[in-house]
């Protein structure tokens, strides 16, 4: 947690280190990035950033935080209740997470590198239990959509959540791999992840939701 020397800066100067945080954090691993680098950008002293987190550590668990509050806020605004199958509510994720990316683009870069962050060998063990913690919100997804008869119960809860965990990480990659996006050239350029990919994005996810509805929902393994 950011010590309070940081949290009673001014909202303006708080805002300029945190995004210069994220922004170096968005384009290299954490074992990667410096915070000396930051500071000579910032033109303050490092022994100032002591002030204000416990180490480097302290400070990436602040940015994590931060740009998953601001997440929340879009993905929290789709209701499972309001859709009336499980790959509707699938969809309009990606329609708020798009939105996100346009009006957060440095947060989103944040959250993209993310798991390439958290791979680093200093902080391996932070990613195994935040990929748990993951893992376990679509295992609880699959339960609620086989509770409600949507979705096939031959196949164990871990099985399926983990794949639809991947179904959903797969869409990115997929877009990465293939050069749809290029997120080291837009943060490069100041824009968002996926400024100007909304339709390739939206069709990309279709396509999956297309294979997905196969493999999980009930009516179409019934024969």
């Amino acid at each position: 947690m950011p010590k309070s020397t940081f949290l009673n800066l001014e909202d303006s100067k708080r805002k300029l280190i945190t995004d210069a945080f994220l922004r170096e954090f968005a384009i290299k691993s954490f074992d990667d990035a410096s915070i000396t680098e930051v500071v000579k950008q910032l033109g303050i002293a490092k022994g100032s950033v002591y002030q204000y987190f416990d180490d480097k550590l302290d400070l990436f668990m602040y940015l994590i935080g931060e740009c998953t509050a601001i997440k929340i806020r879009y993905t929290e605004a789709v209701k499972r209740e309001q859709f009336s199958d499980y790959w509707a509510y699938f969809r309009e994720l990606f329609e708020h997470g798009y939105r996100f990316d346009a009006e957060n683009p440095l947060q989103s870069h944040f959250l993209h590198n993310l798991t390439q962050n958290l791979k680093s060998p200093s902080v391996k063990q932070l990613y195994d239990q935040l990929l748990q913690q993951v893992i376990t919100a679509f295992e609880q997804m699959v339960i609620r959509e086989v509770e409600l008869g949507l979705f096939r119960n031959d196949i164990p809860t871990k099985t399926m959540g983990f794949l639809l965990y991947k179904v959903g990480t797969s869409v990115q990659e997929q877009l990465e791999a293939t050069g749809a996006i290029n997120p080291r050239e837009s943060i490069h350029n100041n824009l968002p992840v996926y400024e100007g990919k909304k339709a390739i994005l939206m069709e990309t996810v279709d396509h999956y939701i297309n294979m997905s509805r196969k493999a999980f929902d009930k009516e179409s393994n019934q024969s």
